[in-house]
């Protein structure tokens, strides 16, 4: 009797109810392995094999796809964590197969089992999930969540960088919790980011996720951020690379790079295909201005003061106004303040007195008399007086915003 029911168990005939109850207490753990394999089974039969005392026997009814959802419960906490592993490994499966209407059916079942898989003590196994369920529109929210605050990056980075269920929300909160390393990373690669959370990422002082966010071509970076991040690039120089590289470089950002950044990144910078010709050109004419300074620096560092060396320029007649933004955005202040002073005709005390006093109306004054772009005045305010964003004075296109009768009355206090 036993040699027909092991033969129709190796698939070479149907078993009825009653033979499978035989077959699942059979001594023989291969025999009890060959019947959990099959897909023809009752729910019971499986269902009484999911407590089997043989791990390999559990590991079968894990991995087979007519299990009963009680059975994947009860596995879900199984001591063996092979078993739970292949049971995640099912699941994945059997998910990116199913029809919408199977979806929502199989959502009602295995919404317990996914929580469980998730919370598992096993790395594998919640890995498993999370690549599972990285780019399910409809996966469950708290499933998603946990995983993303996952202290293993290879469970949390899948969702972070491809989850469309995380909002914008969640994501600015992870970035706030300390997460683990490279998760920030993770969320720079998203193919959408709000400017919040971009904002975010930058607050957060994790280089390598602000580089990674300047190489991502599919995010759309707010000017102001990149030159935030442009200035951090100074002394962060590992800023520098991804900086030059990033798609389409705003021309203002260019040029605080050719400020600063060494020469081979000049050359990248100059070489890129997607460079627009006056960025280029206004970049190397940048570039020579700094040279120009530094060498004349060098050859009178140790005899002239700033204020000398401007004179001196002036009477020679090259002391010319753009000299005073690359001054200011090299961070060579004491210059910048000479600079003024000579080119509006203003004594050094004055232009230190209105750079302290950190007024805009009195830097936007003293940037018209110096005969200075309007959008320079924007530079001055910024980096000589420190003016507050929120209380600059910006150039209506490229005239400056205040009438001259107000300019002229604010130079008049300052000679007083």
């Amino acid at each position: 009797m036993f040699k027909g029911l092991i033969d129709k168990i190796r698939g070479k005939g149907a078993l009825d109810y009653e033979q499978s109850k035989k077959l699942a207490r059979h001594q023989d753990a291969k025999v009890r392995l060959k019947l959990a394999q099959r897909e023809d089974l009752p729910q019971e039969i499986l269902y009484f094999l999911a407590e089997d005392k043989s791990p390999a026997v559990r590991r079968a009814i894990a991995k087979n796809i007519t299990a009963p959802n009680q059975a994947d419960l009860l596995l879900s906490t199984d001591s063996d964590d092979d078993v739970r592993v292949g049971l995640a490994e099912k699941i994945g499966r059997l998910m990116p197969e199913l029809s919408s209407s199977e979806v929502d059916k199989m959502r009602e079942a295995t919404h317990q089992l996914l929580e469980k898989l998730a919370r598992d003590q096993a790395v594998k196994v919640r890995q498993i999930v999370a690549e599972t369920l990285q780019e399910m529109a409809d996966a469950p929210p708290e499933v998603i969540r946990h995983l993303a605050e996952d202290s293993e990056l290879v469970v949390c980075a899948p969702v972070l960088e491809n989850s469309p269920v995380l909002t914008e929300r969640d994501l600015i909160q992870i970035i706030n919790l300390n997460p683990a390393d490279g998760a920030i990373s993770a969320i720079s690669k998203r193919s959408t980011l709000p400017d919040e959370v971009m904002e975010q990422i930058f607050a957060s002082n994790d280089t390598a996720a602000v580089a990674e966010l300047l190489g991502n071509a599919s995010v759309s970076i707010k000017e102001d951020l990149l030159e935030r991040i442009c200035d951090k690039s100074r002394t962060v120089k590992s800023l520098q690379s991804p900086m030059i590289h990033r798609p389409e470089l705003p021309k203002g950002v260019a040029l605080r790079l050719a400020d600063f950044v060494a020469e081979h990144l000049i050359k990248a910078l100059l070489n890129r295909k997607d460079l627009d010709p006056s960025i280029a050109d206004a970049v190397r004419q940048e570039v020579s201005s700094r040279l120009d300074i530094a060498a004349e620096e060098e050859a009178a560092a140790e005899t002239e003061t700033a204020y000398t060396k401007a004179k001196r320029l002036h009477t020679d007649g090259r002391l010319e106004p753009d000299m005073v933004n690359s001054a200011l955005k090299a961070g060579q202040k004491e210059y910048a303040i000479a600079a003024l002073a000579v080119l509006s005709d203003m004594s050094m005390h004055a232009v230190e007195t209105v750079a302290a006093s950190s007024s805009a109306k009195g830097l936007v004054a003293l940037s018209w008399k110096a005969g200075l772009d309007a959008t320079v005045a924007v530079t001055v305010q910024q980096r000589l007086g420190h003016v507050q964003p929120k209380n600059i004075i910006k150039p209506k296109g490229s005239e400056y915003a205040l009438p001259a009768s107000e300019m002229e009355w604010h130079l008049e206090f300052l000679n007083d």
